[in-house]
Parts: structure tokens; C-alpha cells; sequence
């Protein structure tokens, strides 16, 4: 089989997937098609900042990046020249148009992936989808949705059942999880920082902006008013000055503000985490759902967060609650606090072991046959 993939940049969960898909399926063949030009860090516009994620991106995997002139061109004669059973591309609009008209009139079969999903859209939104996008979404022969909320979302567009199939967002897991492994010295390091005297620790890792709604965390936190907890909230942007007056307005409770991290040690600060908290008001996915998972820790999400469909046992590794329900929230934190925690690690182990590249990759093929 061969598979082709048409992308605008690569990102730190989608590389790791195509190395392991290199080195694992050496029976299949695939290739990256990057529309932006080559570079290590990403321009993030909520940010407002360059991200670097700490390794090389172009590294132990087929790919090739497709020049802005003459863009459609090359790739035409790049698929009339080389056969391929299946061209996934990532979108259907502004830089990724034509692509699928370009596929379909060489007859090469092409697939949509999406993450679009009913919850951030009014009703009358979704019915103007329905007619607008029909003519775009006929294009495609299959369509590759990252979980249950965006199979429902195409289900609502009337695509049939037979022409959807899963690719999610997925992370590597074993990169994740720690639990096995020696206690590193920046491990130790943050272990003294953060939990030095067995605090449990409630992490949150999320841009301070109102779309990733930090507030929910901080505020269900102060509402506990409990010294035997540590709340660390990960990451940056423009209200990060606004969270920290609030927090250090409550000098008692330990609230730390650790900035951005690197991606490299990320895995590090689940392992010291208990419970890990997701409150997004509009996420499609979130694949630092199942980083934590894979982390071991217990998931709490808003019901606003795509992943918590597929990823979360309520009451066993997790739960979801209200957007906006600070309180609800709150009552979460503690009944996770007090979940057994080897329920905890089946529930996660077996999650996982669902949901992983190996898992993904033969999705893919499977929509090809």
C-alpha cells in the first residue's frame, strides 16, 4: 500500500506517528507532503509566539515539501507518476484546495481528515453546513475523523457510515508513561518544587487564553482550600498576569505558574501528577487527554473537549463536567482524589492499548480497502 499525506506543517504528536509507521510497516510506503516551507517551531497565533518542540521534525520519514509555485502542478505530476492507493489530506480550503480535484481526476482515491464537531456550532450553522459544504464533502471517498464527536458531526452532514474511519490525533505512549522507569534528575527537581512535602499534584497544561479557559482550574481550586494539594498550571498567554494576581491572592494555597514547558518534559510532570484537568470551552480534541492518560494520570475534562467521548471511563480514570461549572469541577477533584488507584491504571492501560499508531496506521489501510 501506498498513502499520501497532504499537510501544512508537522506537529509534535504527528511526527512521532509517521516515524513509527516507517519503521514498523516497512511492507507499506507513504509520503509526507508539506505546504509550509521547512523549519523546527511553529508560529502560534493565540500565543503570538514562535513553539519549538525540542526535536527534529524532519527526522525518520518520507517526505517532501511542495513549493508554493506551481504547487498543484508538481503534486499532479508527482501522483500521475507514482502510483498511490490513498491521498489523506487535511483540509478542503484555502491552502489544501484543488488537491482533492486534482486526486479525483487522476483517479486516486482521497481522504479527508477532520476534527469538525456539532458543539461549537449553532443550529443554523450546522444546517448552512449541511448545504454548503455537500458539494465539497462529495469530493472525498472516505473521510478520517479523529473520534465518536467528529463521526457524529459527519454523521449530521449525511455521510454514509461505510466512508468513515478513524485518525485521531494520537500521541506515543510509551514516550508518556514513566512508570516503569528511573526517577530523573529533573524529575527530582520539580518533585521538590512542586510536592515537597507529598502534596498531590493537579496539573493543568493549556494557553492562557479564554478558549482553554484556565480560570475553570484556578477557580475550582481555590473553592477546595486545601494545603494538602499543589496546583501547577503549564503554559503561557494573555492572561497569564490576570491568574497570577488572583492566585496570589490566596497566599495559603500552593498555585504555581512554571511557564511554558518543553515537550520534552511533559511526561515528567504527569508522572508527578494525580489528577490532570483539560477545561477548554471549544476543543475539538486534545491530545493532552491521552498524554495523560498514558501519564497515569486521572482525567478530568470539560464537555467541551472531543477526547473525553472516546478516552474517558467516567468515574474509573476520569470525568467530565460542565463548562463554566467551577463548583461541578471542584467535586470532580475530589472524588478523583479518592479513586482506587489500580482501577485507575487498568482503566488507562486498557484505554491505551486502543489507541495507539499501530491501531491508526491499520485504520488507514482499512479505509483503503
Amino acid at each position: 500500500m501506498k498513502v499520501g499525506f497532504v499537510v501544512n506543517h508537522p506537529t509534535q504528536f504527528e511526527v512521532p506517528f509517521y516515524q513509527y509507521v516507517a519503521h514498523h510497516f516497512k511492507e507499506d510506503s507513504f509520503e509526507i507532503f508539506y505546504l509550509k516551507t521547512q523549519e523546527n517551531q511553529h508560529f502560534d497565533p493565540e500565543l503570538k509566539q514562535e513553539v519549538k518542540w525540542g526535536f527534529n521534525l524532519f527526522e525518520g520519514y518520507p517526505h517532501q515539501f511542495l513549493p508554493l509555485e506551481n504547487r498543484l502542478s508538481i503534486f499532479e505530476k508527482i501522483i500521475q507518476e507514482e502510483k498511490y492507493n490513498l491521498i489523506i489530506i487535511n483540509g478542503y480550503k484555502n491552502q489544501y484546495a484543488k488537491f482533492a480535484d486534482i486526486c479525483r481526476a487522476n483517479d486516486v482515491k482521497v481522504a479527508l481528515r477532520l476534527d469538525s464537531v456539532l458543539f461549537n456550532q449553532a443550529f443554523w450553522k450546522i444546517w448552512l453546513r449541511k448545504l454548503i459544504l455537500k458539494k465539497e464533502y462529495y469530493k472525498f471517498d472516505h473521510f478520517l475523523v479523529t473520534g465518536k464527536v467528529t463521526k457524529n458531526y459527519c454523521s449530521a452532514m449525511g455521510i454514509p457510515e461505510k466512508k468513515i474511519n478513524l485518525f485521531s490525533y494520537c500521541v506515543d505512549n510509551d514516550f508518556f508513561n514513566l512508570s516503569n522507569k528511573p526517577k530523573s534528575d529533573y524529575y527530582q527537581c520539580i518533585e521538590s518544587k512542586y510536592s515537597l512535602n507529598k502534596e498531590s499534584v493537579i496539573l493543568s497544561v493549556a494557553k492562557f487564553v479564554a478558549r482553554e479557559s484556565p480560570w475553570d482550574v484556578l477557580n475550582a481550586f481555590i473553592k477546595l482550600d486545601r494545603r494538602d494539594l499543589s496546583l501547577v498550571l503549564i503554559g503561557d498567554g494573555a492572561e497569564r498576569e490576570a491568574l497570577e494576581n488572583v492566585a496570589n491572592q490566596h497566599q495559603h494555597l500552593k498555585i504555581y505558574f512554571p511557564g511554558y514547558i518543553p515537550y520534552q518534559h511533559l511526561p515528567e510532570f504527569y508522572r508527578l501528577s494525580t489528577i490532570f484537568i483539560h477545561a477548554a470551552k471549544d476543543e475539538p480534541w486534545g491530545v493532552s487527554v491521552q498524554e495523560a492518560i498514558a501519564g497515569d494520570c486521572l482525567v478530568i475534562c470539560s464537555d467541551k473537549v472531543g477526547a473525553a467521548q472516546d478516552l474517558l471511563v467516567q468515574g474509573k480514570n476520569g470525568f467530565t463536567y460542565q463548562f463554566g461549572d467551577s463548583n461541578q469541577l471542584a467535586q470532580f477533584i475530589e472524588k478523583g482524589l479518592k479513586i482506587d488507584r489500580n482501577l485507575l491504571y487498568k482503566t488507562n492501560h486498557d484505554v491505551i492499548a486502543k489507541w495507539n499508531y499501530h491501531f491508526m496506521w491499520n485504520e488507514i489501510l482499512r479505509s483503503i480497502t
